[in-house]
């Protein structure tokens, strides 16, 4: 059998990390990817630090149809979500036919390509990263990657990816309810723009409870809207919704789990966004889908409104991380 032939389209922090992981076992992988970053694979190739450790020089171009396109071709979307929509649209003859797989957060690109036809698959992604230089990414921790047919479901197509992610040492597995899983990080991604606008690791977001009471009371709007909504939302780990807003709440300090050092430390996408001043963040289709839905259902939820509008005024203020404090962020609800 012909091996697949990866086209991973938005190479940056995760999917640089998924393409050098899937290089390393010997798979066929090109990038698509632009700027300083695209500069730096095509004269120096792609390096990756920390978890992830070596250099592979793989054909890298601005689009996919300067690359080697086959049958046998899965592309891998890795881009934000708010460039997905014209990255499609601009090849959308070449990608019509192929498999395309979200490996991205939110659920938008799964519902916008599998409402246009596409061969939709969901990825869930539990991997952190950052491009360091132009063509140098951090893969500073976590190798989990859930993968089904969207929204349910799964076929041969997941089968041979997954078989290839965990060849090349990613936890990968089927996941036939992915939707839900896709809802549940959303959730988890609801707390991005609060750690953004407040400066804050993920390390370091549980450590203080008066953090840890915030994001509970984000996530409870959540949990409320999807409850009326009728929507599922699966947590990594044991824990329900419901049952990890109670643990957030629990009183006292937590230790961090690991010693913070600049190394150990690793920031949320929407972190990188604002320190990197990009001008924009993906934040509406995480705070912004829950306040959406409590809008259809008539739930309440001031504090993902707040933090939906403040984190995109930042980006497109060029505020760096740390423009707001937990209680500025509390007192623009009332």
């Amino acid at each position: 059998m012909t091996p697949r032939n990866y086209v991973v389209h938005g190479a940056g922090g995760i999917g640089s990390v998924i393409a050098a992981r899937l290089a390393s076992v010997g798979r066929r992988v090109q990038l698509v990817a632009r700027g300083p970053h695209l500069q730096a694979l095509q004269t120096q190739g792609l390096t990756v630090t920390q978890n992830t450790t070596g250099t592979w020089d793989l054909p890298a171009e601005e689009s996919a149809r300067q690359l080697d396109i086959d049958d046998q071709t899965l592309v891998l979307l890795a881009m934000k979500t708010d460039d997905t929509f014209d990255a499609i649209e601009q090849h959308a003859s070449l990608y019509r036919e192929l498999p395309l797989v979200c490996c991205q957060n939110g659920v938008t690109n799964e519902e916008w390509l599998s409402s246009r036809g596409y061969e939709t698959y969901g990825c869930t992604v539990m991997v952190g990263a950052e491009i360091t230089e132009p063509g140098i990414v951090r893969h500073s921790g976590g190798k989990i990657l859930n993968i089904g047919t969207w929204p349910t479901g799964s076929n041969a197509t997941c089968e041979a990816l997954v078989s290839d992610l965990v060849a090349s040492g990613m936890d990968a597995s089927i996941d036939e309810q992915i939707i839900d899983g896709k809802w549940g990080k959303l959730v988890r991604n609801l707390a991005n723009a609060y750690l953004a606008l407040t400066n804050l690791s993920v390390q370091e977001a549980s450590c203080d409870p008066v953090d840890r009471r915030f994001i509970a009371d984000v996530n409870e709007e959540a949990a409320d809207v999807l409850e009326a909504a009728a929507i599922s939302a699966r947590m990594v780990g044991k824990r329900t919704l419901r049952e990890q807003i109670a643990r957030l709440r629990e009183p006292g300090r937590w230790p961090p789990q690991t010693s913070l050092t600049e190394e150990s430390r690793s920031y949320p996408s929407t972190w990188q966004d604002l320190q990197s001043q990009r001008g924009n963040v993906e934040v509406d289709h995480f705070n912004g889908a829950i306040v959406r839905l409590g809008e259809q259902h008539q739930v309440a939820t001031p504090l993902n409104r707040v933090l939906r509008d403040r984190c995109i005024s930042a980006a497109k203020n060029r505020l760096l991380p740390g423009s707001e404090t937990t209680a500025s962020l509390r007192s623009a609800t009332s």
